[in-house]
């Protein structure tokens, strides 16, 4: 059973539903926020013309599941499009546009984002220096080798 694997960890998933409605103050800017991060009509299609027809039939966070869903399922072609949804939110520092209400809760949440996205890093910038210092380990030890094989045939050619 070969099961997708999905970029976004459930975790984490959940934080930006949580997150990206906070961010928008109505429906239509939930929509415009993932059409400006360049997801394709074709995704927001069917939520934005429930948002058109009838507003009450939907709420920002079925919105932003819907989406972000449909972009974790769709795979590698719309890796562009999911890490600019990630880097939009880590970098959103103009709190003064979300509902008063919301604000605290937006900071916290998009503080909650760039956090998880560190630890990431981290275990990143860990695993490529690992396997960084296990090329130079590889690189070396071929030197070596080479250098012997060089020195058997000098010693032969005498």
């Amino acid at each position: 059973m070969g099961g997708q694997i999905f970029h976004f960890s459930p975790d984490f998933l959940n934080l930006l539903i949580d997150t990206i409605p906070k961010l928008c103050k109505s429906k239509k800017d939930v929509i415009i926020f993932f059409s400006s991060a360049g997801v394709s009509q074709k995704i927001l299609a069917d939520v934005s013309e429930k948002v058109n027809k009838d507003a009450s039939s939907i709420n920002k966070y079925e919105i932003a599941r819907t989406v972000l869903v449909r972009l974790n399922e769709a795979g590698d072609h719309v890796l562009r499009e999911r890490r600019e949804i990630v880097k939009r939110v880590a970098e959103f520092d103009d709190f003064s546009r979300c509902w008063p209400n919301d604000r605290i809760a937006a900071m916290g949440l998009v503080a909650k984002v760039r956090e998880m996205i560190n630890v990431k890093d981290s275990f990143t910038r860990i695993q490529q220096d690992c396997e960084s210092r296990l090329e130079e380990d590889r690189k070396k030890r071929q030197a070596q080798e080479q250098a012997r094989v060089e020195d058997l045939k000098q010693k032969r050619q005498k």
